[in-house]
């Protein structure tokens, strides 16, 4: 694994004020492809104790950015679609992998899944991202 990328794309998290306020943990990263859990903590849940719809999206939507543009040009999202196949309970923490499908000149499409600790997939999601433009290397901090 490339501990410098691991490091830099968590910075990128950090920097995200809101996935920084859901706690997503980068656990490996290459190009198009990103795996991250979250700490399942109450600020999290719904009101029946699950993990929000809203949290798990959100994990979605940003591990799937990462993963895009980890193949070197900024993205914004332009469709998200996300399946709650199981709820979110029971579990100490969620993992999430995001894997490029289709890398675009324009347009990249990625896949994601969500399981809990014991591998129980939750949901399935799939994202598409427009490529703004070519990261530099004076700006390689954000997405």
């Amino acid at each position: 694994m490339d501990f410098d990328l691991l490091n830099k794309y968590q910075k990128v998290v950090e920097d995200n004020p809101f996935a920084a306020k859901i706690g997503i943990e980068i656990l490996d990263i290459r190009q198009g492809y990103v795996c991250a859990k979250v700490k399942v903590k109450k600020e999290l849940q719904n009101i029946y104790g699950d993990l929000h719809g809203g949290c798990l999206y959100t994990v979605c939507d940003n591990m799937a950015g990462v993963a895009a543009g980890s193949y070197g040009c900024y993205v914004t999202t332009i469709n998200g679609s996300i399946q709650y196949l199981k709820a979110g309970r029971n579990t100490e923490y969620i993992v999430c992998r995001a894997t490029v499908i289709k890398p675009g000149k324009t347009i990249s499409a990625v896949h994601v899944e969500i399981c809990d600790e014991r591998g129980m997939l939750l949901n399935t999601a799939e994202f598409t991202f427009y490529n703004l433009k070519e990261k530099r290397n004076h700006e390689e901090r954000r997405i």
